[in-house]
């Protein structure tokens, strides 16, 4: 483990501090634009704006990095990144929020890429699941830290906005000093949205609903906290909860789904997850009921996407993972940026807890939508199925560090030349 760790300490240590800043930027954001005075509507659409700046990060980075460098391009957006934070501060207007936070979507997904992008390079076939389960308990843990943070200083004042930039400057340092040799340059994934259709229609719409419910969760979480009369310590364990609910529910949900069709899973998943919103709607819950609730709802909403790619791999050949991967979360980051408008509307007509009123209808729309097909399309038991792997929503260079993965053969990305390095069917079918 040692001989593992040591080459990646530096870009370890470089992703803890940006997701800690980042972790306490997506909680305050949403917070502080409650206390500008932004109605629901405009905090949805600057949401919306970050997710629409990731979605474009995750096409247009890949080419940044051919032109400088992995280091180079990480210095750039943690530094943007660092000085829109204090922006958000200076200049709190809608109209420049919805450019501050696009750039913020642009920044992070890119500094994903980078990141993710390095780790790959640095992981043989025994070590890509143990880099990619190291990855994944960092940024969840770090993300939760960066919460809690909020709990340190008056979100109306600079200091909250100050400490996240500093975090994020700090996280350049490690990176820029590493004496570790920078990754080949990354190439551009390319879709297919109509054959990821024709693979799974659930998988696809699982991705779509699980977007629309987080990206909501992300943009209005802390409002519907502040709106029920929270404190700044309550919100922060309410929006600590989910995110620790989606982490401790990620894997036992997972290998359940091994197996057991996983449509079956999904639907389980989305009817509980319908039912906690319904509750969290309904019924005046405080104190620890409240906090477990929102475990309850994390466990359930925030394992949905990963479910759906497992989902929509089985029914793919090993050599379309990635292409694979990269669909169903660009799915997921388009949804995310329509799920926040949409439910500052739920919100404006029922409140705040109109924002988990959206949540089950979505979800429940999901789990009909489950119910439909699994009536219309029955496929045939198979022996395996591709084993469960915990994946983030972070960038599509994540899916190259998956286990199932082939190294260094039958790539999903372009080749040099724009084609595919696939099988000749499998150009014929793209």
């Amino acid at each position: 483990m040692r001989r593992l760790l040591l080459p990646l300490a530096a870009l370890l240590i470089s992703d803890a501090l940006l997701l800690i800043g980042h972790g306490l930027m997506l909680t305050l954001l949403p917070l502080r634009a409650e206390i500008e005075q932004f109605s629901a509507a405009q905090t949805g659409f600057t949401a919306s704006t970050y997710f629409i700046g990731f979605v474009i990060s995750c096409l247009v980075t890949p080419h940044i990095v051919r032109r400088v460098g992995h280091i180079r391009c990480f210095a750039v957006l943690a530094t943007v990144f660092s000085a829109v934070v204090l922006l958000f501060h200076a200049l709190p207007s809608f109209v420049v929020w919805l450019v501050l936070r696009f750039i913020v979507g642009f920044c992070i997904a890119g500094l994903y890429m980078v990141i993710e992008s390095w780790l790959n390079d640095r992981a043989t076939r025994e070590t890509r699941g143990t880099i990619l389960s190291l990855y994944t308990v960092i940024n969840l843990s770090m993300i939760i830290l960066g919460q809690q943070m909020l709990n340190f200083a008056d979100p109306s004042g600079p200091m909250l906005f100050g400490l996240a930039a500093i975090l994020l400057s700090l996280a350049i340092v490690p990176v820029s000093l590493t004496a570790t040799l920078a990754p080949a340059p990354m190439q551009v994934v390319k879709l297919d949205f109509r054959r990821l259709w024709q693979l799974s229609h659930v998988g696809m719409e699982g991705a779509i609903t699980s977007g629309l419910v987080t990206g909501a969760f992300w943009a209005m979480g802390p409002v519907y906290a502040r709106g029920l009369g929270l404190d700044t310590s309550q919100l922060t364990l309410f929006m600590s909860g989910v995110v620790l609910g989606g982490a401790l529910f990620q894997l036992p949900l997972g290998r359940l789904s091994d197996h057991y069709d996983r449509r079956l899973v999904l639907y389980f998943i989305s009817l509980a997850g319908a039912l906690v919103s319904a509750v969290l709607v309904f019924v005046p819950v405080v104190g620890n009921a409240f906090l477990f609730l929102a475990v309850l709802w994390g466990g359930t909403v925030m394992t949905m996407y990963s479910i759906c790619l497992a989902h929509t791999s089985d029914n793919a050949e090993a050599s379309d993972f990635v292409l694979v991967g990269s669909g169903i979360l660009f799915l997921y980051g388009c949804s995310s940026a329509v799920g926040a408008p949409l439910a500052s509307v739920f919100m404006s007509l029922f409140g705040p807890r109109g924002l988990f009123a959206f949540a089950a209808v979505c979800l429940l729309g999901f789990t009909l939508g489950i119910s439909i097909r699994r009536k219309s399309h029955v496929v045939a038991i198979v022996d395996e199925t591709e084993p469960f792997v915990t994946i983030l929503e972070t960038s599509p260079v994540i899916f190259e560090l998956d286990p199932r993965h082939n190294d260094g053969e039958d790539s999903e990305f372009l080749a040099a030349d724009g084609s595919s390095p696939g099988s000749d069917q499998d150009k014929a079918s793209l």
